[in-house]
């Protein structure tokens, strides 16, 4: 296993890689444990030639003032595969219970700062890190939802009635944890407007475009792509007026 971890990101990166034990993991998380800038963190297993075996696990982290992004990429071979959908929710539904997020996102092909939402508004996430108790950066397969935010949609029971879910729960920490399917798959345009109607006195205005021009290249002219992650093409000044 290796890290990367920046205490300040102007300066190089102080880079460690170790072969797994119980003190080298020790030792890793007592160097996260102050919260730098940036971090990253890549999990490999090697077979007895000494090739890499797939899958591999990459985490990384930012911190700015007053908040930190936490982002992990796993392989498709796990992603598409119903065990490994489930236990990608149970890790993150671990971190949900300590860390009470204000967003979470599932994505394929993800940036690594901005909610699938945010790139079909086109926006920053920046202004919205400012106000994480008043606008909603993502919803999607899995939502988790602050319980300030839970109330200003109706409150638990109106979550739970609305059968938009098929897991309306509290999280330790704070919050909810919403799943709208059983697999990532059963989500799609449907389910996205359902959520879109629920939470939409909590999303921020402007209609979504999840067809966009983009540049495949510097030098290639742009092309019209679909984003693949699926978000209701409204404006929620529609419904909240």
């Amino acid at each position: 296993m290796g890290t990367a971890v920046f205490d300040d990101l102007h300066r190089e990166p102080s880079e460690w890689t170790q072969t797994y034990s119980p003190e080298s993991w020790h030792e890793l998380l007592r160097r996260l444990g102050e919260i730098p800038d940036a971090a990253s963190f890549e999990a490999q297993t090697r077979d007895e030639q000494g090739r890499l075996n797939r899958p591999s696990f990459l985490v990384s982290s930012v911190s700015g003032k007053g908040y930190v992004d936490l982002v992990s990429t796993i392989d498709d071979a796990v992603a598409g595969d119903p065990g490994g959908e489930r236990a990608l929710l149970a890790t993150v539904r671990e971190v949900a219970e300590l860390a009470a997020p204000v967003a979470v996102a599932v994505t394929v092909q993800g940036s690594l700062t901005d909610t699938p939402l945010e790139v079909a508004l086109s926006r920053s996430p920046t202004d919205y890190r400012k106000r994480p108790a008043e606008v909603l950066r993502n919803y999607g397969w899995l939502t988790v939802l602050g319980d300030e935010m839970a109330e200003r949609v109706g409150g638990a029971a109106r979550l739970r009635a609305s059968g938009a879910f098929v897991e309306v729960e509290p999280l330790a920490a704070g919050g909810w944890w919403l799943l709208a399917t059983e697999t990532w798959d059963e989500y799609g345009p449907e389910q996205a407007n359902r959520l879109f109607e629920l939470l939409a006195p909590v999303l921020p205005a402007g209609r979504p475009e999840i067809t966009q021009w983009r540049f495949p290249a510097i030098a290639d002219p742009p092309v019209l792509v679909t984003l693949p992650n699926v978000v209701a093409e409204r404006d929620p000044r529609e419904i909240t007026g």
